[in-house]
């Protein structure tokens, strides 16, 4: 791959800052989605991760090899057991290609996306490691673009047995084009379901109801936001029960800095800490219980690209090496500091005058 250009010093330094707004925002969805993963996934059941920034990457990657090892304490450089391993493959506007598994150093299942003309994914293969197809997931959209249906049909005919339909996911959206109610209609019934989206002022999502067909439970999730809209408490009640609530404190970048957790009977749990470095990774989680006592004590240390994409991450457990990460990234040969930086009212790339 060819050097990328380097803008001249004032310019870099302007581009530099305009590009940590940019990381910034990115990271601020990620690591919100991640503290509050559950609740928020079926308020963002149309998205797909199929993009390179649901990955938490920046710039234009052609391929992340990812690794996760436990930590040997007296050989660091040893990996001693995989956890995870795969490669995500991407296009050179930023689509997920392909993502394919390794056991043992050896490519196994493997999943192949398909696009349309606009830019849409209309289709996602699961592959065995000798090119029999398992599962095939196809998406259709509505006129406005919105995803409509995504059907999950397997095919054991290599098995000798007849294709099947696994999963239907249907959404439907209000007259102003957000989402009012998702379903689940699956061979597993206790995947069943029918969730129910309201909004409040500024269209902010106030509440969320999931009726469960197989169990019958009725679960609600309330959201309750700040003058910014970000979420500042979420309570969770089942069949007209509270089970659990949770309060959220941001700092000016909108990231969680703490979080506090109550149980049914509005009793605090656990007090959750989070730091975060320049680039928005978050450096420590801490957990305390109502006795004060530490239950959860993690760390992360980083090393980072000329992109800020980490390329290895350890985490320790107390003061203990835990878990290795490494992400080999490859990039596309674009000029990322150009392709990038776009005025965010014209649309039209910065450049030096």
């Amino acid at each position: 791959m060819s050097k990328k250009t380097i803008p001249s010093t004032n310019a870099k330094v302007r581009f530099f800052l305009v590009y940590l707004q940019k990381i910034s925002k990115l990271m601020k969805k990620f690591f919100v989605g991640c503290i509050a993963f559950f609740a928020l996934f079926s308020a963002r059941a149309q998205d797909i991760p199929n993009m390179t920034k649901d990955y938490d990457l920046a710039g234009y990657p052609s391929s992340v090899r990812y690794m996760k090892f436990e930590s040997d304490s007296t050989l660091k450089s040893q990996r001693t057991s995989f956890i995870d391993d795969f490669q995500l493959n991407f296009n050179n506007i930023r689509q997920l290609t392909e993502r394919v598994n390794f056991i043992d150093g050896k490519k196994d299942r493997y999943i192949n996306y398909v696009y349309d003309n606009n830019k849409q994914l209309v289709k996602k293969t699961l592959m065995e490691a000798n090119n029999k197809v398992v599962a095939v997931t196809t998406y259709e959209y509505n006129y406005l673009g919105r995803l409509a249906k995504a059907v999950e049909i397997e095919y054991p005919q290599s098995r000798g047995g007849a294709n099947t339909t696994m999963r239907t996911e249907e959404f439907f959206y209000n007259a102003k084009g957000l989402l009012s109610k998702y379903t689940v209609d699956s061979q597993n019934e206790r995947e069943n379901k029918v969730v129910e989206y309201f909004y409040g002022p500024q269209d902010s999502l106030i509440h969320t109801i999931s009726t469960f067909s197989f169990t019958k439970n009725v679960d609600k999730v309330t959201f309750k936001r700040d003058y910014k809209h970000d979420v500042i408490e979420k309570i969770y009640v089942r069949n007209d029960k509270q089970t659990r609530r949770e309060t959220f404190e941001r700092n000016d970048k909108g990231l969680v800095v703490k979080k506090e957790v109550f149980n049914a009977k509005d009793k605090k749990l656990l007090t959750y800490s989070y730091e975060y470095d320049v680039h928005n990774y978050m450096t420590s989680e801490i957990a305390v219980n109502d006795r004060g006592v530490k239950t959860i004590e993690y760390y992360y240390q980083y090393e980072k690209d000329k992109f800020f994409n980490w390329t290895k991450r350890i985490t320790f457990d107390s003061w203990t090496e835990k878990y290795t990460e490494i992400r080999k990234i490859e990039y596309w040969d674009k000029e990322y500091w150009y392709e990038d930086l776009k005025d965010a009212d014209t649309k039209r790339v910065i450049r030096e005058n």
